[in-house]
Parts: structure tokens; C-alpha cells; sequence
């Protein structure tokens, strides 16, 4: 029968050592890994969020479209303040409808929700880190984002018509890099 050899102390510490190295690279690269994934994601909610504001203003247009051509442009001054989620094909996830501004302030991460008292959509990122106000020195983070319908100003606006934009309310901008 074989016998093992013993090791000697500096045999064992040594092993114990690799082991201990090994154990802190993988936890370097997992840190790393988990840090990417999540900027990953925040980049994906702030493409969403402007794919859907950017759906929001073209519906919005093509509805202007409309009027104009159908001679209703009379209208058109009474959409300011209305719920730009009406030019969408279909309501955006997370969206839950409309709120009062307490109910607002409460919105989950991730969720929509049209302000009925202030007469803003109002949406609450699920990721913040990488929101800041640019004119605050302190690097304030933003919690919520919103955008209004108002006018277009009368010097832009040509002649008679009333213009419409989809403006946003909060001064919150994402600072991470465009991708």
C-alpha cells in the first residue's frame, strides 16, 4: 500500500497561497464583470426611454400632419399639456396610466406614469447612477425624468400655425458615453 508523502510547511503555505491569489483574481474579474453588466443596462434603459420620447415626438408630428392637411389646425393649440403616450402605437412598459403628482413621486423604478396634475409624462429610471444635472457643481443624481406638450415659441412658429414640441421638464441628462 502507498504511502503519501508528507508535505513540509512551506509545501502547504505555498499551496495555500496560489489558492488565495487565485481566489482574488477571480473576484477582480467578477467585480469587473458585474460593473460593465450594469452600465450595460443602464444604456439600454436610457436607449429606451429615448426611443420612446423620439416615437412620442414623431407620432405627435404625424398627428400635426393630419390636422394641418384636414384643415384643423385649431386643434392642434388645445393638445398642449395632453399625454404624449397617445401618439404611440402602444403605451410603453411599465406604463401606469394617469397619476396624481403624489402618485408620481411614488413610481416604482422602471415605471411610466402621466401626471395629471402638473400635465407631465413622468418616468422613474431603474438606474440613476450615471444621471447627474449638469448646472448643479455637486453632481446632484436625478431620480425621475419628465417631459411636457407646449408650444413651440411664436418667433419659430410660422404664421398662423401652432406648433408643438415634446419638451423635457427635469434638467436630468445621462453622462455616460453615447454608444
Amino acid at each position: 500500500m502507498p504511502r503519501e508523502i508528507p508535505r513540509s510547511g512551506h509545501d502547504a503555505t505555498s499551496h495555500w497561497f496560489e489558492w488565495a491569489v487565485l481566489w482574488v483574481v477571480v473576484g477582480l474579474l467578477a467585480f469587473g464583470l458585474l460593473s460593465a453588466l450594469h452600465d450595460a443596462s443602464e444604456r439600454a434603459e436610457r436607449l429606451a426611454v429615448e426611443l420612446t420620447i423620439r416615437n412620442m415626438r414623431t407620432g405627435m408630428q404625424q398627428a400635426m400632419g393630419e390636422a394641418l392637411m384636414q384643415q384643423r389646425e385649431s386643434e392642434i393649440a388645445a393638445w398642449v399639456g395632453n399625454n404624449p403616450v397617445h401618439w404611440l402605437g402602444s403605451d410603453p412598459a411599465g406604463y401606469r396610466g394617469e397619476c396624481s403628482a403624489a402618485e408620481s413621486r411614488e413610481l416604482p423604478a422602471g415605471a411610466w406614469c402621466f401626471d395629471r396634475d402638473r400635465r407631465e409624462l413622468v418616468y422613474r429610471p431603474r438606474h440613476t447612477s450615471h444621471l447627474r444635472i449638469p448646472s448643479a457643481d455637486s453632481g446632484d443624481r436625478c431620480n425621475v425624468l419628465g417631459w411636457s406638450v407646449t408650444r413651440v415659441p411664436e418667433r419659430m412658429a410660422s404664421g398662423a400655425f401652432v406648433g408643438l414640441k415634446l419638451a423635457a421638464t427635469a434638467d436630468c441628462r445621462w453622462v455616460l458615453g453615447r454608444s
